[in-house]
């Protein structure tokens, strides 16, 4: 073969070997003449575009282009034509869109090249597609995004700081629990916000999560400790630290939580769960001392002496609880404490109303049951046509000032040995109440006169005492508590001692009691039972295993039968409709109850 024929062998060589190249290339390779006509497609734009070469040969390049792009790179390519480079960096045109034959868009990355050969000059695009890679950005993008939202609106402090300690994230709870604006914070060192005498603490816990990863508590846990705000006030927080290694740089970021108000509610159950405590106990041993120091001369009598005690001490707690162990109005506790002892218009209260303490309310219970039943047996509410007045106010000293005064009974005389009822009157007035305390024995009535200082009392009204002269009961004249009317009674009770309590107390009165039933059904089973001779009355306990007992009262109404509750709850749910029925408190006063089975009667 001649020198001319080896020339023209080595370029066609050459030139199978640039075919392959653009052929198995990856990227879209596309040549345009001078009016930008596709000159090449190679398989890689064919794969890109959804266009056999065939069919894209011929076409201008702006085919490929969405139609907003199009002017856009007219001047790119004239641009580059003239000078070799694009307006945004020479031979690159950057991240643009692409146009399938399908009509889909497409991100590209482009650069472009010239050649000139002979009189024709020819544009080379490289193309690859990108899709991929701005899909993953986006989702990289949306991510960050999503983290500074969280970051941003999580209820928790978050701090980031480096290796040195210095801040580099600061969220706006922090901002707000610490007082300082992240500006300020961020370069700052995190012991700023660390009271001076745990820094050194601080750092240890620190230095030893970088080596281990666990602290001196617990892995990644800081637990309870304090911080310090911008205005130097220290306060509880609660701390969880976790690090991360980014660019060769260990970061470590503490989530912190503001345990301010969970630290007073901790502290204010405790004192709660102490002072419940403390008061059951009291309770206790209030009951305990009365049971061992009243003394009778009959089982009967000691029985009730026992009852009507702690049945005082009972209506306290549940006045007390009522207002929130706020304390209570003394014209209650005295209506309470004499209510099962007296005849319509036969004691009178006078007084301003007047909020006790707390600890006031128990023992002035006491007092006032006590000279109660002392006026029942021995004093003017031992005949019927016996009075009591009590009456209070504030003296000049400012101390209160409780009046016992009985007139209309039997002929008075000075006792020659005081029982327990007197030695409790004694100690109550003088001792718990730390006031004085006289009494007179004149003929015509026993006269007391206790003087609580200030400090026992608070010159607030808590509830108006309307008209203080009028007498409890109003004009009314209410029955013997010694003689009720006899009849067939219905007791609903639950509980089984107080049941049995309560029938034996209605039987001694002269009651024929049907049951005692322990449920809804066994009432309703008793009622059937006795349709033909409906009961006289019924006594009812509110709350039966959990079911309350108004559909049994209505039923009851219905039939004509006068209804007793006996409950612990201090309020009926729905006063309004069982205007017509008693309700007698737990602890049940007998006297009270057999006064109120009574009048029903009457009404009846």
């Amino acid at each position: 073969m001649d020198e001319n024929g080896s020339i023209l062998g080595s370029t066609s060589e050459s030139m199978r070997r640039l075919e392959g190249i653009v052929a198995s290339a990856m990227d879209g390779i596309i040549t345009v003449d001078d009016a930008q006509r596709i000159i090449l497609f190679n398989p890689a734009a064919e794969r890109m575009f959804g266009l056999p070469a065939a069919e894209a040969m011929g076409l201008h390049i702006s085919h490929f282009m969405p139609e907003r792009h199009r002017e856009g790179h007219a001047v790119h390519i004239q641009r580059f034509a003239e000078t070799g480079v694009t307006n945004r960096q020479m031979g690159s045109l950057g991240a643009i869109s692409g146009l399938g034959a399908d009509g889909r868009e497409f991100p590209i990355e482009a650069s472009i090249s010239q050649v000139q050969i002979g009189d024709e000059r020819m544009s080379t695009v490289i193309l690859r597609d990108i899709t991929e890679r701005v899909a993953a950005d986006t989702a990289l993008e949306e991510s960050r995004r999503r983290m500074e939202g969280i970051v941003e609106s999580v209820m928790d402090g978050l701090i980031t700081v480096d290796e040195r300690q210095i801040i580099m994230l600061f969220n706006p709870a922090a901002e707000r629990m610490f007082g300082v604006s992240a500006e300020e914070a961020i370069g700052a060192h995190i012991a700023r916000f660390i009271p001076e005498r745990f820094r050194a603490g601080h750092s240890k816990h620190i230095a030893l999560f970088k080596q281990t990863g666990v602290t001196t508590r617990r892995m990644g846990a800081l637990g309870a400790i304090s911080g310090l705000r911008g205005n130097g006030e220290e306060f509880p927080i609660e701390a969880s630290i976790s690090q991360v290694e980014v660019g060769g740089r260990t970061l470590a970021t503490v989530i912190l939580r503001d345990i301010t108000e969970r630290r007073a509610n901790e502290e204010a159950r405790l004192l709660l769960s102490r002072e419940v405590d403390h008061r059951a106990k009291n309770a206790l041993a209030a009951v305990q001392a009365l049971v061992s120091l009243t003394r009778a001369d009959t089982k009967e009598a000691f029985v009730a002496a026992v009852r009507g005690r702690v049945a005082a001490l009972g209506r306290a707690h549940s006045l007390l609880s009522l207002n929130r162990w706020a304390g209570g109005d003394l014209a209650t506790i005295v209506a309470d404490e004499t209510a099962a002892y007296h005849r319509g218009g036969q004691i009178q209260l006078r007084g301003e109303s007047v909020l006790l303490n707390a600890n006031t309310v128990q023992p002035l219970s006491l007092l006032i049951h006590e000279l109660a039943t002392n006026a029942v047996k021995y004093g003017a509410l031992s005949v019927e046509h016996g009075h009591v007045e009590v009456s209070w106010r504030i003296d000049e000293d400012q101390a209160l000032e409780l009046s016992w005064c009985e007139r209309g009974g039997p002929v008075v005389t000075a006792p020659a040995v005081g029982g327990f009822g007197s030695t409790l009157v004694k100690e109550v007035s003088t001792r718990q109440l730390g006031g004085r305390l006289d009494i007179k024995w004149p003929p015509e009535g026993l006269r007391i006169r206790v003087n609580i200082p200030i400090t026992i009392w608070r010159p607030q009204s808590i509830l108006p005492l309307g008209d203080p002269a009028a007498p409890i009961g109003g004009s009314q004249q209410g029955p013997k508590v010694e003689s009720p009317s006899a009849g067939r009674i219905l007791v609903v009770e639950d509980d089984t001692l107080i049941a049995l309590e309560i029938c034996a107390d209605l039987v001694q009165m002269g009651w024929e009691v049907i049951g005692p039933a322990g449920s809804m059904e066994e009432a309703n089973t008793l009622l059937d039972a006795n349709s033909a001779t409906p009961p006289d009355a019924a006594v009812l306990d509110l709350n039966l295993n959990g079911i309350l007992a108004y559909p049994l009262a209505e039923r009851l109404q219905a039939r004509g039968v006068p209804v007793v509750f006996c409950t612990g709850y201090e309020q009926l749910d729905r006063p309004e409709r069982y205007l017509g029925c008693a309700v007698i408190r737990k602890p049940v006063n007998f006297s009270l109850l057999a006064n109120e089975l009574r009048r029903l009667s009457l009404a009846a």
